[in-house]
């Protein structure tokens, strides 16, 4: 998601267009750029943003045109603009007294021309809808001019409050066929930027449901998205019912300038909640508006943007709270009188013969059902059910059969037994992503006594609740229920759910280090073999891929977890695919690796090849985000969970996604952001540590280590590295996170004068329980061991700050270098830090480590963006005066540097200037320090500086093109 004003997120590339055309302008061609789009999408503030960022010598005439009714003004946009020019010039006084006579084009053309000869000017005109044909005539003739002038236009339109569309759309075609000219549309902001508008405004990161909310009725409008939230905090998971009395009345203001007539037919299309027809909104109408009426007032409603006309010839609101806000308006009365038209409109026309459609289907669906009739609701909701699932709109049939669902309890002569509607309503949900309701619809099929399919179908539903259970973070692998379902399924040995069962069977006990986990895998295989079922091969050939994992034999399980993907999509079962995919993952090498993320990244790309549930794409890229952030590719972490949040991506990948962006947050120094992610994915789950797959403890400790909240942060590190199982992902930093805080609390105490017995107590029992890191106690690849190398070194480093007041360097030096091999650069750059201020501590003076050590970090720091490192660093060198600026190349600065030197001598000149010292420059050049002093005592003959500082002056000022600052004699060669 971008960063910066909650007013400008995701226009980054809106704003480097307007920032093109100002320097185009500056450099001596013409440009113009109309910004189209709707009230409220941003357009103003946009130019607003471009104008402020400009050159200060670009003269900027700003006007705006205005809706005038009564009254006819020309030129009203162009007299405003010039009577707001800043600029002093005997040429502006006349531009004020302009009429509309025929030589204002000429007259406007010659004066802007003569302007911009001394400065470039850029003419700035909002709201060009309301503005006359004489404005836009003159614009066409000043865009038409000559393109080697130094002036440019900028112009917003909105395109839902155009008076007359035709006129306008001409303008705008013509206009752009001229050289030089850009037209774009303002888009609404996606998913991601109202999130994170939404997190500037509140705060905070808002709730996944409050983003839902917003998002669903703005359509990522900005202006509405700040009306909706408007008092609210960041705590609210739901927007509150009714509307906010500023975005009723910005929503209504242009429906309330239509006719009565107009405002009462659009009424009626809002309660009918879709786009229809002319003919048909007049049969539902009835005579009230005769037979040409409804047509004159649909155009007149189009003409005012209140209303599109979509390419099928239906009318529908061009914005959806216009239609939302129009039909809370209504009182209940009549509303369910509205909703009676529709349904009787929609029966005669089943009545007629003709075959209902799916469109006609949902409509009688949904009409009954608000207008209170139970029994024909229930009956069209079926149907719509049916209909919805044959086109594979498997969202639109879960919303029909939970309506069923909750009408069938009113209707006790209904012939479609409940558990049946449940189990058609559980199939649905687990075809729409929609993890929650299948779990509910599961827990309910599971309490009853009749179950259609028998115990094999009841053994599948307890298998896919604890997958369910899992991804909603609510239960961790509970062992008894996964053993019922193999008992339930054997009854049936050759049927899939047997296989599945005892798949999922040996998958469990592998992550509760169950003896003889592999058994089940490799006999569920066997039957997955025999009867061919793609669901039961996918699970089985899995279960023997992290089997060989656990025996040692990673690589023996690739192509087996690489066959189960294949399987899971042939079945379409995405949350195997999902999981074959991480332990194709996991056999290969470390989630920490590029390898790992390019995968995952495949994987992701694949999933939406298929069009599965966005839950499951999610829930990837969350993951690929996690990893391509512990490599230090933080760009591509941030694309990943733009992916992951471009929809409502579930519980399982929104907890997932706040976990990563929490940790990047904190890593960069983000503190609040990064406690508010961590605060938000606590509340989606109600399991934390239970969850082993998860990094809940791991980053609540980093997140709290790195805000300078130790106790927290230790206390956190230590629930993670004393859970009971195996380790969980991220085990390797709990520890060091551990030691880490330690090490602070000890040094505060010390600073302070405060007694730390009690603290070293505490180190030297979390030393001797864990003599080492947490890590896989499997056969991993050298990469993984490379790092949990680097992760013990790490470990001993921090305690050795606690047991070494006076400095541990060469310990932190060596942490260093083992990050570097590891391919972990955040921690490699944290360890720099650590050593730099441990060798000052033991008294080092700053020599060749030191420097090498502060350069190294920064340049780390700098490419991670990680402040907090970058931060201490520089702190570090200003204190040792170790010189940080960069070294120039000799060939990136002016050729006219101090004329006169040799090559060897600016090379040397190079160093001065950013502050190196003689031992350093000998390092760096390979000569001696002798050579260096020789070459040194020639500089500063050759140009008549006094010492080092003035050489480096004299130097810096040539290079910036400027005189130094006191008068200094250069010599000549």
């Amino acid at each position: 998601m971008d960063a910066g004003s909650p007013d400008f997120i995701g226009r980054a590339k809106d704003l480097a267009e307007l920032a093109a055309l100002f320097h185009a302008v500056c450099a001596g061609s013409a440009r113009a750029s109309i910004v189209c789009g709707d009230a409220g999408v941003g357009k103003t503030a946009l130019v607003a943003k471009a104008c402020a960022a400009a050159d200060p010598e670009v003269v900027i005439l700003k006007g705006a045109a205005l809706p005038l009714a009564s009254m006819d003004v020309p030129l009203v946009a162009l007299r405003s603009a010039f009577r707001s020019a800043s600029v002093t010039h005997t040429a502006a006084a006349p531009v004020l007294s302009w009429d509309a006579g025929p030589d204002a084009p000429l007259v406007i053309d010659e004066w802007l021309s003569r302007i911009s000869v001394d400065r470039p000017v850029v003419l700035v005109l909002d709201d060009l809808q309301w503005a006359d044909q004489f404005t836009l005539d003159i614009l066409m003739y000043l865009v038409a001019g000559p393109q080697d002038r130094r002036l440019g236009l900028i112009g917003t339109v909105r395109t839902d409050e155009v008076r007359d569309r035709q006129r306008l759309e001409r303008w705008l075609a013509d206009l752009r066929r001229l050289p030089g000219v850009s037209i774009r549309t303002l888009p609404p902001l996606d998913r991601p930027d109202t999130e994170a508008q939404l997190a500037g405004i509140l705060g905070a990161p808002p709730h996944r449901t409050l983003v839902n909310d917003v998002f669903a009725r703005s359509a990522g409008n900005p202006y509405l998205n700040r009306l909706l939230v408007a008092g609210l905090s960041a705590t609210e998971r739901y927007l509150p019912s009714g509307f906010p009395p500023d975005l009723k009345s910005a929503v209504l203001r242009s429906w309330r300038m239509l006719s009565p007539g107009a405002r009462r037919l659009t009424q009626m299309m809002a309660v009918g909640g879709k786009a229809v027809s002319g003919p048909e909104l007049r049969a539902v109408a009835g005579p009230a508006f005769g037979h040409d009426g409804v047509l004159t007032v649909l155009r007149s409603a189009t003409e005012a943007g209140i209303l599109d006309l979509q390419l099928d010839g239906t009318y529908w609101f061009h914005h959806p709270l216009i239609a939302e806000t129009l039909e809370f308006v209504l009182d209940a009365e009549g509303r369910r009188n509205i909703h009676s038209a529709f349904a009787d409109y929609y029966e005669r026309h089943v009545d007629g013969g003709a075959r209902p459609g799916d469109a006609v289907v949902t409509s009688l669906a949904d009409h009954h059902y608000h207008a209170g009739h139970a029994a024909e609701a229930y009956r069209w909701a079926l149907a719509a059910a049916r209909a919805a699932r044959e086109a594979g709109a498997h969202g639109d049939a879960l919303r029909m059969l939970r309506r069923a669902v909750d009408l069938r309890e009113e209707l006790p002569n209904a012939l479609e037994p409940l558990h049946d509607l449940w189990d058609r309503l559980r199939d649905s949900a687990c075809q729409a992503g929609a993890l929650t309701s299948e779990l509910e619809a599961i827990e309910v099929l599971l309490s009853g006594s009749e179950l259609p399919g028998g115990p094999p179908a009841k053994a599948w539903l307890l298998v896919r609740r604890m997958h369910l259970l899992l991804s909603t973070g609510q239960g961790f692998f509970h062992l008894p229920d996964i053993q019922e379902a193999v008992r339930l399924a054997s009854i049936e040995p050759a049927s899939w759910q047997f296989a599945v069962a005892l798949a999922e069977l040996s998958h469990a006990m592998m992550w509760h280090n169950g003896p003889g986990a592999d058994a089940p895998a490799r006999q569920g295989l066997a039957l997955a073999r025999e009867n061919g079922d793609h669901r039961a091969l996918s699970y089985a050939l899995t279960a023997v891929a992290i089997s060989e994992r656990v025996a040692g034999k990673p690589q023996a399980g690739i192509p087996l977890a690489a066959e189960a993907a294949s399987e899971a999509l042939m079945a379409g079962d995405f949350w195997a695919y999902v999981h074959a995919t991480y332990w194709s993952g996991n056999n290969q090498g470390p989630w920490t690796s590029a390898a790992y993320a390019d995968l995952l990244r495949r994987a992701r790309q694949e999933l939406v090849r298929q069009g599965a549930p966005h839950a499951y794409t999610a829930k990837i890229a969350a993951d690929e985000a996690g990893s391509y952030l512990a490599v230090g590719d933080w760009r591509k972490c941030r694309e990943a969970l733009r992916s992951a949040l471009a929809f409502d991506p579930g519980p399982m990948g929104d907890v997932s996604a706040r976990l990563t962006a929490a940790r990047l947050a904190a890593l960069q120094g983000r503190h609040g952001e990064a406690a508010a992610h961590l605060e938000r994915a606590d509340e989606l789950y109600q399991e934390t540590s239970g969850l082993l797959n998860l990094v809940f403890d791991a980053v609540r400790a980093e997140v709290n280590v790195a805000a300078g909240r130790p106790e927290t942060a230790f206390k956190a590190a230590m629930t993670g590295a004393t859970s009971p199982g195996p380790p969980p992902t991220m085990c390797e930093w709990l520890l060091p996170v551990a030691a880490r805080a330690l090490a602070d609390q000890i040094q505060l105490a010390r600073d302070e004068g405060a007694p730390v017995s009690a603290l070293l107590t505490a180190a030297k029992e979390l030393e001797q329980r864990f003599p080492a890191v947490l890590h896989e106690a499997i056969g991993e690849s050298e990469l993984y061991e490379g790092q949990v190398n680097a992760f013990n070194l790490l470990y001993a480093a921090e305690l050795g700050r606690v047991h070494s007041p006076h400095g541990n360097g060469g310990e932190w030096v060596r942490t260093a270098d083992a990050f570097r091999d590891a391919s972990l650069p955040w921690e490699e750059a944290y360890a720099c830090q650590r050593a730099v201020e441990s060798l000052l501590l033991q008294g080092h003076t700053p020599g060749r480590q030191a420097a090498g050590l502060v350069r190294r970090g920064l340049a780390l720091a700098a490419e991670l963006r990680a402040l907090p490192v970058q931060a201490a660093l520089k702190h570090l060198a200003e204190q040792a005066r170790i010189p940080v600026a960069p070294v120039a190349a000799h060939a990136q600065r002016p050729a006219a540097v101090l004329p006169g030197l040799t090559r060897r001598e600016l090379d040397i000149l190079d160093h001065v200037m950013a502050g190196r010292t003689y031992a350093e420059i000998a390092r760096a050049l390979v000569i001696s320090e002798k050579t260096v002093s020789s070459h040194m005592s020639n500089l500063l003959r050759k140009t008549g500086a006094a010492n080092r500082l003035d050489l480096a002056r004299l130097a810096s000022a040539d290079a910036s093109g400027h005189a130094p600052g006191g008068p200094v004699s250069r010599g000549s060669a």
